[in-house]
Formats: structure tokens, sequence, C-alpha cells
């Protein structure tokens, strides 16, 4: 299940924010690598050398060789693939593919090795264009190309290029933060097509798994003893496996169909009801704020001097935003982390 259905069947129970860093390629035009600048045509992109390279060839009476410029370096298109798995913040980049089922394929390969079975791809380029990564407050990764760029094109204005990742991530869920694009690989134009090219981002090290919490409904009114109950699981780190299991419980239990009601990666689910003492369900991850915070100070050396900021992922925020103005106030009735092991019938009449 990916991030985008697993948001998609609880509908718009959910609201994000966005936070742009991340730098472009340094000592380089454009496309190319360090030491060359972007020159080509409409359909390639080619690098040349920024200066004269010594050991050229040597003219009559020199005492020193000839400055010698090597020829251009043409790059033609290529596809660059992102696979990723819901239960981990971890994603696999292959570039500089001849194909897309080739980029697809090694990408896949490396998620599948490490994640196992649930793998997918996230988001397949072509051309020239980048990729843009982001994550949200729970961890769950969103992934979308930046679209093709023209070969003069430098990256000026590339938070314009992922304003539609931001939207998505707005729309969708909470607490986001772009972290990094990904430029596309270097295909030598009019090389031996036998030779692979394409090279690898994957992770350095081991890959954390999220926990998980999970809570659901009967879609329809069950017998009197199982109205006004819901079935919660948590303490998981396998999302389809959870999800699976409270279902089954709650279908078990009320003798009915059931649906997933709400769920949270990394943070808390909270119960809550609203000023006419309608029970709803919402998450939020308390602290994150803080915690991007802390982390942006480090980097800038500032560690002690991290500012307080508004939490969009805090339970108070996440409530209000749950709450429609014609029920509010709204208030918080019990959290539960996700860390924690349990699969229990909550009453929410009490």
């Amino acid at each position: 299940m990916t991030v985008f259905r697993m948001w998609a069947a609880l509908g718009a129970v959910f609201a994000f924010t966005l936070a742009l860093f991340g730098a472009g390629p340094a000592k380089a035009e454009g496309q190319c690598p360090p030491g060359y600048f972007q020159t080509g045509g409409r359909d390639y992109i080619a690098c040349a050398p920024m200066g004269p390279v010594s050991g050229g060839q040597q003219g009559p009476g020199d005492d020193e060789p000839s400055p010698y410029i090597p020829p251009p370096m043409e790059i033609q298109p290529s596809y660059m693939a992102a696979a990723t798995h819901i239960d981990t913040s971890a994603f696999w980049v292959t570039r500089g593919a001849r194909t897309a089922a080739a980029a697809n394929k090694r990408a896949l390969a490396g998620c599948t090795a490490v994640m196992g079975e649930g793998c997918e791809v996230a988001e397949t380029v072509y051309g020239f264009g980048p990729l843009g990564v982001a994550i949200d407050a729970m961890g769950l990764r969103w992934i979308k190309s930046g679209g093709n760029m023209p070969t003069n094109y430098l990256y000026d204005n590339i938070e314009v290029r992922f304003r539609d990742l931001a939207a998505l991530c707005q729309k969708k869920s909470f607490g986001c933060e772009f972290e990094e694009w990904i430029t596309q690989g270097l295909l030598p134009r009019e090389d031996d097509p036998n030779v692979d090219y394409s090279f690898d981002i994957f992770p350095d090290g081991p890959v954390a798994r999220h926990h998980w919490a999970f809570v659901a409904r009967p879609e329809k009114t069950p017998a009197a003893i199982w109205q006004n109950k819901a079935w919660l699981i948590s303490g998981k780190r396998n999302s389809e496996e959870a999800s699976k299991e409270v279902l089954a419980r709650c279908r078990a239990d009320s003798g009915g169909p059931c649906a997933i009601e709400g769920f949270v990666a990394n943070g808390v689910l909270v119960h809550f009801a609203n000023s006419r003492g309608t029970r709803a369900w919402t998450n939020a991850v308390p602290g994150h704020a803080m915690k991007i915070a802390k982390a942006r100070a480090k980097a800038k050396g500032k560690a002690k001097k991290a500012k307080a900021v508004i939490d969009g992922a805090s339970v108070e925020i996440r409530v209000v935003q749950s709450c429609p103005p014609s029920v509010a106030p709204c208030r918080v009735i019990a959290q539960y982390d996700a860390v924690t092991p349990r699969l229990e019938v909550i009453d929410e009449a009490q």
C-alpha cells in the first residue's frame, strides 16, 4: 500500500506545511560534472571543460605544452526511478538508465533486498529534470518529478518546480519538510549501448522501520454490545499486517465489515469529541516542529539557540484542524502512541 493510496482511502481526514532547504550541485554548470560547463543542442546536453588542461600537443619551438581542450562530452536524456516502501523513510534511486524498465527494476531490486515485499516505484523521470523528495511529520515519503528541463536550465527556480509537491503534501498530510532534489544521471551520447552507465543512490547502513497504529470501526451499525466501539492496534512495524489484523478483529467481534478510521506512524492517535458529543480520531506527532528547529540550529552551529515555533503536528492543532467550526470546540479524550504494543477495543461512549 503506497502512502498516496493510504491517504486516499481515509478521505479528507488530515491536512501539510512546507519548508524548503537544499542546494544544487557545486562547482558545476547546469547538468554537467565539476570542471565542465553546459552547452549542447535542443535534445541533448554537451559538457565542455571550463579551462585549458595541461598535457596537450607541443608546438614547434615551444618550451611549454600548448593548452589542450578535449572535445565536449555529449549527454543524452536518460531515465531515473525512485522506489519506496510505506514502512520506512528510506528510498532507493537509480539514475542514468537507458530505459524506464531498467531504472524501475534496479530501484525496486534495491528496495526489495532490504524491505522485502511491498516496494513500489514512486516516480520515474525521463530527460534532464530533477526529482523532488519530501517527508512529512510521520516520516512518510513524498517523491515527485520536477518535470523535464531545457538544456540550459541552471536550477535557479527549483522551488517553483516543486510547488505541486508542496500542494500535494498540504492536501494529504501534515508537518512536511522538503528535503532535497536529485539530478538526473549522465548518459554519454552515441556510446556503446551495451555499457551500463546507471548508478544508484541507496541507503547507507541499517534502515529503520516505522511504528504504526491503526483504529477501525464497523461500517454498519453492529449489535448493541458492539455499538460505540473502536478497535485499536499499535506497536507494529508492518503497516499492511497491522491494518489487516485490526480489521479482522473488528469483523470477528462486530459480525460485519469494518473500515480503517485513522492511522499514525511514529506519533499518536488522538481520540476526541466535538461539542455535540460525537467521537472522532485524528493523528499527531508531538514535538515535531521543535525537533526540526533543533536540527536546523545544529546544522548552523547554533544548537542552543533553537526557537520554539508553532507546531502544526501537535495534538492541539491537529484536533482544531479536524474539528469543523459548526461543532467546535472539540476536546481530547485520549491519546494512544504508536510504539506501545496493543490490540484492544476502545469504548467510545466513555
